[in-house]
């Protein structure tokens, strides 16, 4: 039986691989690209800002803030407020933030108790960690034209003011593209651990992030050399291990987010807005189910690491699988899947899908808590659940995708070790054709390629 498929086969004599004969993208039309990315991405951080004045003029009390879509747990907890009582949402306040959020709060109370000037340093802070996840984007995604549906999301528009989430997305997406040095960065693991312990202070999901780089580092798809994660993993235990040391209320967090952890757009909140069950069955129960199917996804993804794992695609299916069944599901949690989706997934008609489902969401969740002080004035709590459901099953569909993305590479894909490593093939050395680095992918790629399929590149190298 031949170890090749027919189609394999037959590639020399149909004309060659697919996509062998399209053009590269000149380096001015990919500049003109990323310009104009950059300018719609400026857009819609403006928009989001302008989303936000209305409330640091007339403040960020409830239920005013949730009524113009700008209310948020930051804004909360320094007015010293929690969330209204509405079937499906947890309390929040001040012992819901994430550690680093609590500090930036404690701080900004030694100096004033203005929540409308404390809320402008968050959307400064905010402003430039959404422009350091583009420029990240860009150098992880080459210049590639679907990444408008995330700099034109509308994450960013209901989220710029909630939590400091934008910045430990921007921190997770630079630690990978510095862990896998791509160009013109240079490998740099240590640094990346430091990112990911930063950005777990913030959001705990930026630890499937750290497994998702562990995972594909020594078998990464092709184009990226092979990393170590050991020296990765040790910066990361180290800077958390300070943090902790530095911040001894982490561990009260976590015990408080164990016994509050059941939050808008779960199913968990879906069967509290239907009056099933209680907070303290639920939230255990959940809680496990999601640890459970993040072990599953990763074993699935160490199972099929042979043929190369893509470190979007597998930091996609894991926070997706996370969230699919996580006891809380809010906007800005969401926003941990926009760039990894748009870096795995290429159907547009499953981003816009999804987006429009976000959408739809951040509005129906505000607007559910306006009744939880004016029930006549707010969003039921039934139409709330229906919204929430329609959610999940685009993030059901967005989660088969990034898998279908795997699958295909499974099957079609080589693995990186093919073949014997050439003298441009080490790790670490960039590549030295331009339009090479450009997209990202070694020279040497397509040799691979023609060796594995019969034609000994390296005999009429010698004979040149």
């Amino acid at each position: 039986m031949p170890s090749k498929s027919s189609t394999r086969i037959a590639e020399p004599l149909l004309g060659g691989p697919v996509g062998i004969h399209l053009g590269a993208a000149g380096r001015r039309f990919r500049s003109a690209q990323a310009y104009a990315l950059a300018a719609v991405l400026g857009i819609t951080t403006f928009l989001a800002l302008a989303l936000q004045g209305p409330c640091l003029s007339s403040g960020y009390e409830q239920p005013s803030a949730s009524a113009r879509m700008c209310a948020g747990p930051l804004s909360t907890a320094f007015v010293g407020d929690t969330n209204p009582e509405v079937l499906g949402r947890a309390h929040g306040g001040a012992a819901a933030l994430a550690p680093l959020e609590a500090r930036l709060v404690d701080l900004f109370h030694l100096f004033t108790n203005d929540v409308s000037l404390f809320m402008v340093v968050v959307l400064l802070l905010n402003t430039a960690g959404i422009a350091a996840l583009g420029a990240g984007l860009l150098v992880l995604a080459r210049f590639r034209g679907w990444l408008v549906a995330v700099f034109a999301s509308p994450l960013i528009l209901f989220t710029l003011g909630s939590t400091l989430d934008p910045i430990a997305l921007a921190l997770a997406v630079w630690a990978m593209a510095i862990f896998f040095g791509t160009p013109p960065l240079r490998p740099r693991s240590w640094l990346a651990g430091v990112f990911l312990g930063i950005a777990t202070f913030i959001n705990p999901l930026a630890l499937l992030v750290l497994l998702a780089l562990t995972l594909s580092g020594p078998n990464p798809a092709r184009g990226l050399g092979p990393r170590n994660p050991r020296m990765m993993l040790a910066a990361a235990t180290l800077t958390s291990a300070v943090l902790l040391v530095v911040d001894l209320s982490a561990i009260d967090r976590i015990i408080h987010w164990y016994s509050d952890a059941v939050d808008g757009g779960s199913f968990a909140s879906i069967l509290l807005m239907a009056e099933l069950g209680d907070v303290s069955v639920w939230a255990p129960l959940w809680i496990i189910v999601s640890a459970g199917v993040v072990l599953a996804v990763a074993v699935s993804l160490y199972m099929v690491r042979r043929t190369g794992l893509d470190p979007a695609v597998s930091a996609c299916l894991l926070i997706g699988g996370c969230l699919l069944l996580a006891p809380g599901l809010m906007p800005w949690d969401s926003l941990w899947l926009l760039p990894f989706i748009a870096l795995s997934i290429r159907r547009w008609w499953v981003l816009v899908v999804w987006t429009l489902a976000e959408a739809v969401f951040a509005v129906a969740i505000q607007l559910g808590d306006v009744s939880g002080f004016e029930i006549d004035e707010g969003l039921d709590s039934t139409f709330v659940a229906l919204f929430t459901l329609l959610r999940l099953l685009a993030l059901v569909l967005v989660v088969i995708m990034a898998g279908e993305n795997l699958y295909r590479r499974g099957i079609r894909g080589l693995p990186v070790t093919a073949g014997p490593p050439r003298r441009g093939d080490e790790p670490g050395n960039a590549p030295t054709d331009a339009s090479d680095a450009a997209h990202g992918e070694p020279q040497s790629v397509g040799r691979k390629e023609e060796h594995e399929s019969g034609h000994d590149s390296q005999c009429t190298s010698r004979l040149d």
